[in-house]
């Protein structure tokens, strides 16, 4: 639905690209879910260093009014790089926030599960006591 008085555009395109054919001083806030940089599935567009690059986050806040804010999203194991680009850039970081879940993709290995399966198999319990030592779980 647009907004009366407001023009709105869509642009596609390389950010970095892309920003540069806009006016200074043009947003008066940027929400953006730049790639992870995790090369999900292998694809290159998810390693292009583009939310690790301080240079991305300059053209950024090139184009944002005086007291604007961003909020970028980042993947769990990488928004530390992200922050500190964006940090580099001039950008002044407030707390963060955090969307934390429990389920999606990747799926990461169930530890609960594996521990009972290796208990299962071994009858012995000072191979299942040196598999939890060895998992770093001590009790």
């Amino acid at each position: 639905m647009p907004i009366i008085g407001c023009k709105q555009r869509v642009k596609i395109g390389d950010c970095r690209e892309v920003l540069r054919q806009i006016l200074p001083n043009t947003f008066t806030a940027v929400v953006t879910d730049p790639p992870y940089e995790l090369g999900f599935m292998g694809k290159r567009w998810d390693k292009a260093g583009v939310a690790f690059d301080p240079e991305t986050w300059r053209a950024v806040l090139r184009v944002a009014k005086p007291g604007a804010f961003l909020l970028a999203f980042g993947g769990t194991r990488t928004y530390h790089r992200m922050v500190c680009a964006i940090e580099d850039a001039g950008w002044i970081i407030h707390p963060m926030l955090a969307w934390v879940y429990g389920q999606g993709f990747p799926k990461a290995t169930n530890l609960g599960k594996m521990i009972e399966r290796r208990w299962e198999r071994s009858g012995k319990w000072w191979e299942n006591i040196s598999t939890l030592i060895g998992l770093g779980i001590v009790m």
